[in-house]
């Protein structure tokens, strides 16, 4: 018996069109070499593969990045550091924040500005300005409110001018007839949704 060849020998090379920039399968080489035809269909593959080598050797123009800003390196489009405080505020209370999913109702005269998300009622605040208010009332200074939420005012207008949309509260949608989604069926989310709709504290 013969021993077997090794598979691993290497081959003579193919030799190539001088035009040709792209690696050849084995299949192109047979039908090069004269094997059977090509369909249509792979011919308009190679022509459209060849109309596109092209594209390779044309100049790539680098992407301008967008100006960041040094303190956040966030674009500046968006940046909020101009409605952040130069200096950190000076707080003495350690304030702990335990906040039920439904937000927090406090008695106060002021409405949410977070108005570029549904509340569930116009007295519920979100969490930045339960703290804000707080931190003003502990504190007993009211520019800590004003200089909390100077972001979350940037923040809403900026929004809005970029598509958001105001959010109403689910219950100004309940008392109004406004509310896009069934009733649910479920008797304790009934229950609230009954309890938001004659202003009692859920």
């Amino acid at each position: 018996m013969e021993p077997q060849k090794e598979a691993g020998t290497p081959r003579d090379p193919v030799a190539r069109p001088p035009a040709t920039s792209r690696c050849e399968t084995p299949n192109e080489e047979e039908r090069r070499e004269g094997g059977t035809a090509p369909p249509a269909a792979v011919l308009d593959e190679e022509s459209d593969g060849a109309s596109a080598d092209g594209l390779w050797e044309l100049p790539v123009e680098p992407a301008e990045r967008r100006p960041e800003c040094s303190r956040c390196s966030r674009p500046q489009k968006v940046c909020l550091c101009p409605f952040l405080p130069l200096h950190p505020l000076h707080i003495s209370t350690h304030l702990y924040i335990i906040q039920h999913p439904a937000e927090v109702q406090l008695k106060t005269s002021i409405s949410s500005q977070y108005v570029i998300r549904t509340q569930p009622t116009n007295r519920c605040l979100s969490t930045l300005e339960c703290a804000a208010v707080a931190l003003s009332i502990l504190e007993k200074n009211n520019d800590i409110q004003e200089t909390l939420l100077r972001p979350l005012q940037a923040l809403c207008s900026f929004q809005l001018q970029h598509g958001a949309q105001i959010r109403l509260s689910k219950e100004y949608l309940l008392k109004n007839g406004l509310y896009p989604k069934p009733m649910p069926k479920n008797k304790r989310k009934l229950r609230k949704m009954e309890l938001l709709m004659n202003s009692v504290k859920i």
